[in-house]
């Protein structure tokens, strides 16, 4: 499995922390907040962070791009600093049962990169874009984003 390397400007992502275990509540939170308090979203597509070594309660966070912080009391803006992104376009059925596996042996025998940490942890960013046709169905694909950094040569 090879990613798209790509070099991105700083990004913002705008939302609503909350649990794992509990997304889809926290995505039908964020849709009545937005309902009453919308913001302008630089993408339609919404994403959703998965964040390791953070408190339970701040483990995902769902929201849409924006193109600055939104400063709002309803929402939080995520902003990633200007890096380089390995992007995994896969099919969700085969994702969930071996995706992370895959990514992390990439990164582990990588020369080049390493996982770049957001608020000192790692992350990862899901996009269900144009190709995402259902978790079901075989012809389906999403984006899976992780923010590199390059390793430090040793001389």
């Amino acid at each position: 499995m090879q990613p798209k390397i790509v070099k991105m400007d700083k990004r913002h992502i705008t939302g609503m922390f909350g649990t794992v275990k509990n997304q889809h509540e926290c995505c039908k939170h964020f849709e009545e907040h937005y309902e009453k308090n919308p913001f302008e979203k630089a993408d339609k597509y919404d994403c959703r962070v998965y964040l390791w070594n953070m408190p339970k309660e701040r483990q995902f966070f769902y929201g849409f791009e924006t193109d600055s912080v939104i400063d709002d009391s309803d929402f939080v803006t995520i902003e990633f600093p200007s890096c380089e992104w390995a992007i995994f376009e896969v099919s969700p059925a085969k994702w969930w049962v071996s995706g992370d596996k895959d990514v992390q042996d990439w990164v582990a025998n990588n020369e080049k990169y390493k996982w770049r940490k957001y608020d000192g942890s790692k992350c990862q960013l899901e996009y269900y874009k144009e190709k995402f046709f259902g978790a079901d169905n075989p012809d389906s694909l999403m984006e899976i984003w992780y923010p590199l950094e390059e390793k430090r040569s040793r001389k």
